[in-house]
């Protein structure tokens, strides 16, 4: 017996000296100031792409490199930053707290993959399933916000904003395309994406009904859009409702509670500005049901 704990320690010795200095496992962080991600820890090294003050980033290991460490951003690129740049085990903090263990799960089990339709107008196909963008990381983004299946009324997750708002980064791959439900209150306005040059999702079209409304979810009501989560109609899925804007337009900065339906999507193209216009990339977008609460707390889909 004594012979057995004296190789067993021996061995747990051998395993820890076998494991690399800094060794750890991976752990969110948050930029205190703009950065350089870089592909080698050094200023001389390529710039991959630009981050933000307030951007969550992996980092993989707490071991610095000439002052940087490795980490992983929120879309994925994984690259060098300078450390004293990082805030390590902090992220953006928009009152909530991380999801239970439990719920990355749960979605990632109820995923369905999105097939991506063409944008049809008066009887004409004017745009194509995953949009005009060129690259393929734009088309996949586009694929799934141009899906226009509706989940089964008893497949829908529900996730408390907190929890939604909260989803880890590193998962979206994972994640994207579960069907959920959130509650909240629509908040500033909604935003008929009818300006500017358009979409890459919608070809760059901008006509009322070849753009999105683009819709702000608060937890509270009236709150600013820097405390929101975006929820988005598309114009491929609208002529499948009966949405009235108008109607939804009077429930703005109202205390009437809402409870958003639709598909989960993590939008990484707007990474950049959490905390100032959005709490989080992660979305409920296409939208495919809407509903509000009465005052016995039932809920009543506006479409009827």
């Amino acid at each position: 017996m004594q012979r057995s704990k004296v190789v067993f320690r021996k061995t747990i010795l051998l395993l820890l000296l076998l494991l690399p200095s800094g060794f750890s496992f991976a752990q969110a962080a948050t930029l205190q100031h703009n950065s350089n991600l870089r592909r080698s820890p050094n200023t001389h090294s390529a710039i991959l792409e630009s981050l933000n003050k307030g951007d969550t980033v992996t980092v993989t290991s707490t071991t610095k490199r000439s002052g940087y460490y490795h980490v992983q951003a929120s879309d994925g690129t994984i690259g060098w930053v300078l450390a004293r740049n990082v805030v390590i085990g902090q992220v953006p903090s928009n009152g909530g707290t991380p999801p239970p263990p439990g719920l990355p799960a749960q979605l990632a089990a109820a995923v369905l993959k999105a097939v991506p339709q063409p944008l049809v107008i008066n009887g004409q196909n004017v745009c194509g399933p995953t949009g005009d963008a060129a690259d393929a990381k734009t088309q996949a983004l586009d694929s799934n916000k141009n899906r226009t299946d509706i989940p089964d009324a008893s497949t829908y997750i529900l996730v408390n904003w907190n929890e939604l708002a909260n989803l880890p980064s590193d998962q979206a791959d994972n994640l994207q395309g579960a069907p959920v439900e959130v509650v909240g209150y629509l908040s500033h306005r909604i935003a008929v994406e009818n300006s500017g040059s358009g979409e890459s999702t919608n070809c760059h079209l901008v006509n009322d009904n070849e753009v999105d409304w683009h819709m702000y979810l608060t937890q509270q009501p009236a709150q600013g859009i820097a405390d929101a989560i975006i929820v988005e109609t598309t114009p491929r899925t609208r002529p499948l409702h009966s949405w009235d804007k108008s109607a939804l337009d009077a429930l703005i900065d109202s205390n009437t509670k809402v409870r958003i339906s639709g598909w989960l999507m993590y939008d990484w193209q707007h990474v950049g500005v959490i905390g100032r216009q959005r709490a989080t990339v992660w979305e409920v977008h296409p939208v495919t049901r809407i509903e509000t609460q009465d005052a016995n707390g039932n809920w009543k889909n506006v479409e009827q």
